[in-house]
């Protein structure tokens, strides 16, 4: 691609992993922590949609098509 990359000062991505009081200790998690989890994971993606980065629409296209192709195959149908 030949476009021009433009600098943004907001171009550096901070991503937090679970803390660790979040993780399992040494066993298996349950149902239960295996919810509390999943209940973390979609906060933190949740906070990264809110703040809004450059790329949140492109992503949201994607999202959008990877929703729409699923659909189809659900219901049967085989084309792309």
């Amino acid at each position: 691609m030949d476009s021009p990359v433009i600098p943004s000062a907001f171009s550096v991505l901070h991503s937090a992993g679970m803390p660790g009081w979040a993780l399992p200790r040494g066993r298996e998690p349950d149902e239960l922590a295996a919810a509390f989890a999943v209940g973390i994971a979609l906060k933190s993606l949740d906070d990264l949609v809110r703040s809004a980065p450059a790329w949140a629409g492109c992503w949201r296209a994607r999202q959008a098509l990877k929703c729409a192709a699923v659909a189809v195959r659900l219901m049967g149908r085989s084309e792309d």
